[in-house]
């Protein structure tokens, strides 16, 4: 059973539903709800009201209304977002000495955003500048530098409105996609985007009497070879490894990009950053192996159920 509630102008209620409902989640992004209602009776509502969904009794969604759209037959067509939505708000950060668990915390206390489960992320960023960078840029960056160091990944993502940061691990689940569960699936190649095999990070400093600049690079040339050089060029503070730092991003980005996206039936357990075990044949191999949700697609509709997930990992990223 699906239910979808919103509170409006005149209290809460339970719209006619017109269409089918899509739930929306992607890694670095906030969780997305549309669905089309019938204007109806003493049905109101307006931007910046609060949205619930739940499936079979599943709390799943809760967020808020940011767009409406309506048509000559009384027809509205909603989309809402989770409060990830507000991490989009670009500031300015200067920290030292903090996890990026602590930065995490910072930030919503900061912009007074619901919190839940925080865990602890280990490794203490020294120093950091974040100028004009957008909240999730801002997280990003510092779980990015903690993967890098303590080779420790963490999903962020809001939970039913309260926003959460989780290892890795703890968002596998035990659902096996395969050849026969999966209704059809696309998958594409490419270089043209996050793709680098030539690394430079520079540091520079310059002071009234001095003159600093360290430049720190690292390069995979048999890629080179194959593709030309791509470049990720980036300035680093004085606190950062500049050797470290490059290889490691090296590592992360040396490889070409493939997609897979796979519709399949419909489970209430999967969202970004949840791990499955696909099975399938896609041409170039067989995936057989664990791999992470970077995005999923749920739709429901007339009593139905199924999601489209697009999975990376192990063979995706070689």
């Amino acid at each position: 059973m699906t239910e979808l509630w919103i509170e409006g102008v005149k209290g809460i209620f339970m719209p006619v539903v017109c269409d089918e409902i899509s739930w929306y989640t992607e890694k670095w992004g906030a969780g997305v709800l549309k669905f089309t209602v019938l204007k109806e009776g003493s049905i109101d509502y307006k931007e910046g009201d609060r949205v619930w969904l739940k499936v079979d009794g599943r709390e799943l969604f809760m967020g808020y209304v940011f767009s409406k759209s309506r048509n000559k037959r009384g027809l509205i067509s909603t989309t809402c977002y989770d409060q990830l939505r507000y991490l989009r708000n670009k500031d300015t950060y200067t920290y030292t000495a903090k996890r990026a668990s602590d930065v995490v915390n910072m930030i919503c206390d900061d912009y007074s955003l619901k919190k839940g489960v925080i865990e602890n992320t280990g490794y203490v960023i020294p120093q950091r500048v974040e100028d004009n960078s957008t909240l999730f840029d801002i997280i990003y960056s510092a779980l990015n530098i903690t993967r890098i160091y303590n080779k420790k990944s963490f999903v962020l993502y809001d939970n039913y409105g309260k926003i959460e940061l989780k290892s890795s691990g703890s968002m596998v689940t035990n659902l096996l996609v395969n050849d026969r569960s999966s209704i059809d699936f696309n998958y594409n190649t490419t270089i043209d985007k996050g793709v680098y095999n030539s690394i430079k990070l520079i540091h520079k400093k310059d002071t009234k009497y001095t003159h600093t600049l360290n430049v720190y690079t690292a390069k995979d040339p048999t890629s080179i070879k194959e593709w030309g050089v791509l470049q990720h060029y980036a300035h680093i503070d004085e606190e950062t490894d500049g050797n470290v730092m490059a290889q490691g991003l090296l590592n992360l980005y040396k490889t070409k990009n493939r997609s897979l996206l796979i519709k399949t039936a419909g489970n209430l357990n999967i969202r970004a950053g949840s791990f499955l075990w696909v099975k399938l044949d896609i041409g170039d191999f067989v995936v057989d192996e664990l791999m992470e949700v970077k995005s999923c697609k749920h739709i429901f509709s007339d009593n139905n159920h199924i999601m489209e997930i697009s999975v990376t990992g192990g063979v995706l990223n070689e």
